[in-house]
C-alpha cells in the first residue's frame, strides 16, 4: 500500500512526483537531452507526453544546481583583501590611491588566475573589482576637488574617514543617513526615504562581507544567479524571436527552445560544480588530472552543443546559423552577467 506517513521510501517518491511525476519521462528526458536539439524538435512535432514540460524542468534544475554549487563550490579565505577598500578611503594622494588600486585590482586577478575555471567565482571577483575601482575613482575625485563643488555644503572627506562613499546626482563624500543622505531633487519624500534606508543596508552588508571570506561572496553569487537565469530566458526567448524573425515560428515556441537549452547547462552546470570539487578535495594527481580534463571538456562542450542545437532545431545554412549564434550569445552573456551583478546588489540592500 503506498502510504507517504508510514514508508520514507513512499514519502520521497511522492516529494519528486510533485516535481517531476518520477516515471519513464524523467530518464527519457535526460536521455535524449545529450543529444543536441532531440527534445526541442520532438516537443514542438507534438511528442509532448514523452518528455516533462521544459518549464518544470528548467524551474527544478535551476534550484538543484545552484544548491549542488553552493555546497560543492567555495574560495579559501584571505584569497581577495576587499578591506584594502579602507587604504582607498584614507590615502591622502591621488598616487597613494591608483597605488592602492593596482595592488587590489592585482590581488583580485592573481585569484582569478589560482580559481582557473572554477564555476561561480569569477562574477564574485569581477563584483570585488568594481567595488575597488569605484572606491578608487570616488577617492581620486575628492581629492582633486572636482566633485565637492557640485553639492552645496559639503566638502571632500578627510583622509582616513570611512564609509560608503557616493558621488551621485550632486551628492559627494560619505553618505550618512541623518548628516549626508542622497536626496534626488525630483523624487517625492518618501521615495528618497526608501533609498536612503536601501543605502544604509547596502553599506552595513558591504562592511559585514569585507569581515567575511571571499567564500561569502561567491555564495551570494551563487543565491542570485537562479533569479537571474529565471528573469533573463524570457528577454533570452526574444532574442531567439528577433533572430528567426522570417521563420513564422511563434514567441512560445522559441521559448520551448531556450527553456530546454538552459536545462541542459544546467546539467553541465551541476557536473562542471561536481568535477571542480572533486579537484578540491582530491590528493590524487592522477584523479585531479582527470577532473580538471573532465571539466574543460565540460565547459568546452556547453557553447559546441547549444551551436548545434540551434542548427538542427532552426534548420538554417551553417553560415547564418553561426552568425546568429555569435550575436545573440554575445548580448545575451553579458546581460546575464550584468543581471547577476545586479541581483546581488539588490540583495545587498535588503536588511
Amino acid at each position: 500500500m503506498h502510504n507517504p506517513i508510514r514508508h520514507i521510501r513512499h514519502a520521497v517518491e511522492e516529494f519528486f512526483e510533485a516535481f517531476w511525476h518520477l516515471d519513464g519521462r524523467v530518464f527519457r528526458t535526460l536521455r535524449d537531452l545529450w543529444v543536441p536539439g532531440r527534445v526541442a524538435r520532438n516537443y514542438l512535432a507534438g511528442h509532448r507526453a514523452r518528455y516533462i514540460a521544459p518549464l518544470r524542468l528548467f524551474v527544478v534544475l535551476s534550484l538543484l544546481t545552484f544548491f549542488i554549487g553552493s555546497a560543492a563550490v567555495h574560495v579559501e579565505g584571505g584569497v581577495v583583501d576587499v578591506s584594502g577598500i579602507r587604504d582607498i578611503e584614507a590615502a591622502g594622494t591621488v598616487e597613494e590611491v591608483q597605488r592602492i588600486r593596482d595592488r587590489l585590482v592585482a590581488d583580485i586577478e592573481r585569484a582569478r588566475a589560482e580559481a582557473g575555471n572554477t564555476p561561480g567565482v569569477d562574477p564574485a571577483l569581477v563584483a570585488a573589482e568594481i567595488r575597488v575601482r569605484g572606491a578608487a575613482a570616488n577617492r581620486i575625485i575628492e581629492l582633486s576637488g572636482g566633485a565637492g563643488k557640485a553639492a552645496e555644503g559639503t566638502a571632500p572627506a578627510p583622509p582616513g574617514a570611512t564609509g560608503l562613499r557616493i558621488n551621485l546626482f550632486g551628492h559627494t563624500g560619505v553618505w550618512d543617513a541623518e548628516d549626508n543622505p542622497l536626496v534626488i531633487g525630483w523624487w517625492p519624500r518618501f521615495a528618497n526615504d526608501w533609498l536612503n534606508r536601501k543605502i544604509g543596508n547596502l553599506e552595513k552588508n558591504m562592511q559585514s562581507l569585507d569581515e567575511t571570506s571571499p567564500d561569502t561572496w561567491v555564495q551570494a553569487v551563487m543565491s542570485a544567479a537562479p533569479s537571474a537565469l529565471f528573469l533573463l530566458v524570457p528577454v533570452f526567448t526574444g532574442l531567439l524571436k528577433l533572430a528567426y524573425l522570417f521563420t513564422r515560428r511563434m514567441y512560445l515556441e522559441h521559448l520551448v527552445v531556450a527553456l530546454y537549452s538552459h536545462a541542459f547547462l544546467l546539467i553541465m552546470l551541476t557536473l562542471a560544480f561536481a568535477l571542480s570539487a572533486l579537484d578540491n578535495w582530491t590528493t590524487s594527481v592522477a584523479v585531479g588530472v582527470l577532473s580538471k580534463l573532465g571539466l574543460a571538456a565540460v565547459l568546452l562542450w556547453m557553447p559546441i552543443y547549444l551551436l548545434v542545437m540551434q542548427k538542427r532545431v532552426y534548420g538554417q545554412a551553417w553560415w547564418l546559423t553561426v552568425t546568429k549564434y555569435l550575436v545573440v550569445g554575445y548580448i545575451y552573456f553579458w546581460m546575464l552577467g550584468f543581471a547577476t551583478l545586479l541581483i546581488f546588489l539588490a540583495r545587498l540592500t535588503e536588511a
